[in-house]
């Protein structure tokens, strides 16, 4: 999933907040290109909407297929929808266009994006989501997800979660029965397998040279990790992040597995591709991911298209856990950072049905399990979860529930400075040999000098 850049806090910084987020230029009628069937019953009225391309998974394809759908729904009314498809960019030339007077109807990006999208003037509310028959009986967390500051902004494209997955092999490398592995999950759920046992036994597994690696983790920032600690650094009540004593516990847990060996100096380099290769080899005891590392080496074992091979040799050479408590008897934990769909601020009252009725097409169950063959994503609806194609792939049923309790990066504009703080800790640990007291200074030192303070809490 794409990162946030950094370089968007200096660019926002020097320039001008758009027009208001329910009014523009791009109203319904100057989008229908004079054909209007109010107007002429012979006519029909076509409505332009403008689309930002995104390839990834089968995204594109789902807009191009539910462009097809909502022209046969709405030929009662004598009404054709066209995609206008501009081309994908990064965050930093989406504000440029947006200065440009220039904002695409739709476009897809990270949940974390919210904010800084809403202070430039990129977006506009979505409140009708909460309403949508689509979202119906939705769990809580796409709530928190979709909202900021008491308004939808986006719609859920597609959601992860962040499961441990753990060498089979090195288990039974430990001694542990086939028994004992099969039941890790529920011992997990229950609080009775807590995060240090996990640790001691990638430990145990690299000093047995069971496996080259203890643990992998797709970014130094985990929040996964994070949250395990008790360490959310975010108040969403007052949209603000909270620097707090928890990071040190967090960063004690780096000490300690740097000095133990669980994680390596250069656990920044091992990304998910990496990640993948180490496991298939044998070489990684655990890798602490997210929903999509399922695929990832389903795609590198060329097994794309046996999807029963792939769950065989799964079956044989892995299993996946929550992230676990660090106390007995405590909840595990899941972070994720989906993508959501942004509608476009200059996209008005009249137009905005017809914008709201594509982005539901794209949700049809069908198209949500398209996209998450081809990206490794699960679906983000309850009648996708329950198409024929999703309940044949045990990994992805299996672990749906993790949702209930999935937690999501916030979308407060200085997110990214902030962690980029935190990230200066871990590397002072593991590249400077400092302890988690000297990381803990370090970080609170540069948080309170970069992060403003009306955007911070200090516990």
């Amino acid at each position: 999933m794409k990162k946030l850049a950094l370089g968007l806090v200096s660019v926002m910084t020097s320039m001008t907040l758009l027009a208001g987020c329910s009014t523009g230029s791009n109203t319904g009628a100057a989008a229908n290109g004079g054909t209007d069937a109010s107007s002429n019953g012979d006519k029909m009225k076509e409505v332009v909407i403008s689309v930002r391309e995104n390839t990834w998974g089968a995204r594109k394809d789902n807009f191009v297929e539910a462009e097809k759908r909502l022209n046969e729904e709405l030929k009662s009314e004598n009404v054709q929808i066209k995609i206008d498809w501009w081309p994908g960019i990064g965050d930093d030339e989406l504000i440029l266009q947006a200065q440009a007077n220039k904002v695409a109807d739709v476009f897809i990006n990270s949940s974390v994006d919210i904010g800084w999208q809403l202070n430039a003037g990129l977006i506009r509310d979505v409140d009708w989501v909460g309403t949508s028959d689509v979202f119906k009986n939705m769990p809580e967390s796409y709530n928190n997800i979709m909202k900021y500051e008491d308004h939808y902004y986006g719609v859920i494209q597609d959601m992860d979660a962040s499961p441990v997955f753990i060498s089979r092999k090195a288990l039974e490398g430990l001694g542990w029965t086939a028994a004992q592995i099969d039941e890790l999950k529920a011992r997990v759920d229950a609080g009775s397998f807590t995060f240090g046992e996990l640790v001691d036994l990638a430990d145990e597994a690299a000093k047995q040279k069971l496996v080259k690696v203890g643990f992998g983790v797709e970014d130094t920032r985990f929040e996964g990790w994070n949250y395990t600690f008790d360490n959310y650094n975010y108040n969403a009540a007052e949209n603000k992040m909270v620097l707090s004593k928890n990071t040190e516990k967090v960063y004690e847990f780096w000490q300690d597995a740097k000095q133990r060996g669980v994680v390596t100096e250069g656990i920044a380099e091992i990304d998910t591709d990496k990640a993948a290769e180490l496991f298939i080899k044998g070489e990684l005891f655990a890798e602490f991911a997210r929903t999509e590392f399922y695929q990832v080496m389903r795609t590198q074992l060329g097994m794309d298209e046996d999807l029963a091979g792939y769950e065989a040799w799964f079956k044989e050479n892995a299993i996946w856990i929550p992230v676990p408590s660090v106390e007995q008897g405590g909840k595990p934990v899941s972070y994720s950072n989906p993508a959501l769909i942004y509608v476009g601020a200059k996209v008005d009252d009249e137009k905005m049905p017809y914008v709201q009725k594509l982005i539901e097409r794209v949700l049809d169950a069908d198209l949500q399990i398209n996209h998450t063959l081809k990206s490794g994503k699960l679906p983000v609806t309850a009648a996708a979860q329950e198409d024929p194609r999703f309940q044949e792939m045990s990994f992805y049923k299996d672990h749906a529930y993790l949702i209930e309790f999935t937690k999501t990066r916030p979308a407060q504009m200085d997110y990214a400075v902030y962690m980029k703080s935190f990230t200066l800790g871990i590397d002072a640990i593991l590249t400077k040999g400092q302890t988690a007291a000297q990381a803990f200074e370090l970080f609170q030192k540069d948080v309170k000098q970069n992060v403003p303070a009306d955007s911070l809490i200090v516990e």
